[in-house]
């Protein structure tokens, strides 16, 4: 079925119950500065460029469906309305997950041939579930009008299966009467066997399908965000400090996405992040080692008195101290003021040292002016772009102007090394990957055994390394670590971005090693070692008290 062709109609309570809105006064709607409105549900269910952005997994970001584990769902099942996408919110919880009714309800979703019912009346209460419990009121269902159960002792056994009941006699007395009631409906030891295995897997706890349809809807709306305005969504994703994933994950996302991401600002930057058009500013509530307090002075102050134009009118205004300062310089918060960050840095310690200079001669008048002796510091030399990656990464916790990767362009760019967003082409087949750490997932098979999930990125797209039991006992001890990785395994059939892990393991982190050891005998480097010279306070001491009143005078 092709996506145009997709026509969700709301049933008709949800829009014309006058019993439930006199009941429930509606939510408020406030669309005056937007063109939608996002409880529209016939709007939202029927958007293609959103069903699209569900379907393919690209859900980074998006409420509950974000995982590594959702989005793999997402793309076996070709989710693309609102129903399967509450099944999927359901069976991706660990009572159905756990027990293989979520391979199963998959299998039976794409392969009709495969919707089975191994009792006949299942058919008339799962049919919409192809046979396959994943509602807790599933288990109604099937106890009553399967088991034989009456809707009492159907709940009950409901509630004893999601771990609300504690007693060890009323569990033994209801499995007693399920029994029994199994063979009053004729149904065979191992049919009532079987049920019951399915029945008792939702102690590891299933949602009910309300509960899933309004996680479903939420997924649906931040998914429309996403897909229409997704500066302003990420924005106010990094800026609520994330979900699954690290403020790094989110900022490469953008970037994926086309965005083009600004580093923090003095004179731009607010607190928090902001996104608009195809542009997101990093918030100075970013910067790791800058106080709230000294965030919302910097911002107050411009609100107040205008941009900064120096250093010097900077230092006076909000009278940070030399620690804060030089992280917003190497950062690159400073780069509006036009100089580079050795040159400001050089500055900043002549200030720090003379900052009586700076109370005493201090003047409003002088505010539109630069300090003389910025245009005076001056050299043809700035930070690398290891240098500047390092100071991002100090800073922030991720890098902005290069991916990781790029510092192992001579590994990554290999004829045999496959890109992320190349995968689909290679079904099936073996291939080699190169990819950053996102995040990891442990687990215990049923047998009891371990493996794990390695999410990673390079800088075209994102794939899972699936590293299965006897694999990980080989390659346990470098998942510990934050890559960059070396993957080599076979691109799964059902889901591309699936890669299964044959061989793991690390690229040496010697060329990053070498940047961060440089010395400033280097002549390249201007990181804490580099000091201002005799000159550079010679220089403020032939700067006489006038001259520097003429230098901010309009």
């Amino acid at each position: 079925m092709e996506l145009e062709e997709l026509t969700y109609q709301p049933p008709k309570e949800w829009r014309e119950s006058i019993k439930l809105l006199s009941l429930y006064p509606p939510i408020p709607r406030n669309t005056k500065k937007v063109d939608f409105d996002i409880y529209d549900f016939e709007m939202l269910f029927n958007d293609i460029k959103t069903n699209e952005l569900i379907r393919t997994g690209q859900t980074i970001g998006c409420f509950y469906i974000e995982s590594p584990g959702m989005r793999s769902l997402l793309r076996k099942l070709d989710v693309h309305d609102f129903e399967m996408l509450t099944a999927a919110s359901s069976i991706i919880r660990p009572g159905v997950a756990e027990s293989g009714m979520m391979q199963e309800f998959i299998a039976r979703h794409k392969d009709p041939a495969k919707r089975k019912y191994f009792i006949p009346e299942m058919q008339k209460v799962l049919s919409e579930t192809y046979g396959v419990m994943i509602y807790q009121e599933d288990v109604i269902k099937v106890a009553h009008h399967v088991a034989g159960l009456t809707l009492e002792e159907s709940d009950l056994l409901r509630r004893a299966m999601s771990g609300k009941l504690r007693s060890h006699t009323t569990m033994q007395k209801l499995t007693e009467n399920y029994f029994s009631s199994c063979k009053r409906k004729g149904l065979t030891d191992k049919q009532a066997g079987e049920l019951w295995r399915q029945i008792e897997s939702f102690a590891g706890y299933a949602f009910c399908k309300a509960h899933s349809a309004s996680f479903a809807l939420l997924s649906y709306q931040v998914a429309f965000l996403k897909s229409h305005y997704p500066a302003e969504f990420m924005a106010n994703v990094l800026s609520n400090g994330g979900g699954f994933y690290s403020a790094a994950v989110y900022i490469w996302e953008c970037k994926r996405l086309g965005l083009k991401v600004l580093l923090p600002s003095i004179n731009k930057s607010n607190y928090e992040y902001t996104g608009r058009d195809d542009e997101i500013q990093i918030g100075l509530m970013a910067i790791k080692n800058l106080s709230y307090n000294s965030c919302q002075k910097i911002v107050n102050e411009r609100k107040r008195d205008g941009e900064y134009y120096s250093l010097a009118d900077f230092l006076i205004r909000t009278k940070l101290g030399f620690e804060e300062t030089s992280i917003l310089i190497k950062c690159g918060a400073m780069g509006c003021l036009k100089k580079t960050r050795p040159e400001l840095l050089r500055l900043l310690d002549i200030y720090i040292h003379k900052r009586k200079i700076l109370i005493e001669n201090y003047d409003d008048l002088f505010l539109r002016e630069a300090f003389l002796l910025e245009n005076e510091v001056r050299t043809n030399l700035n930070f690398s772009v290891e240098e500047i990656c390092k100071a991002e990464y100090q800073a922030f916790d991720y890098m902005v102007t290069r991916h990781p990767l790029y510092f192992y362009k001579v590994e990554t760019e290999k004829s045999d090394v496959v890109k992320a967003k190349d995968l689909e082409k290679y079904r099936g087949r073996n291939v080699k990957l190169i990819g950053w750490y996102m995040t990891s997932k442990r687990i215990k098979t049923r047998k009891g055994e371990i493996m794990k999930f390695l999410s990673l990125e390079d800088r075209t797209g994102t794939f899972e390394a699936v590293i299965f039991p006897r694999e990980y006992e080989k390659f346990a001890e470098q998942t510990i670590s934050m890559g960059p990785y070396v993957v080599v395994g076979k691109v799964d059939k059902s889901d591309a971005a699936n890669v299964v892990v044959s061989s793991l393991s690390i690229l040496s982190f010697a060329s990053v090693k070498a940047a961060e050891q440089k010395d400033s005998v280097d002549n390249k480097y201007f990181g804490d070692v580099e000091k201002v010279s005799e000159e550079d306070f010679m220089l403020l001491e032939g700067i006489d008290k006038e001259k520097l009143r003429l230098a901010y005078a309009s």
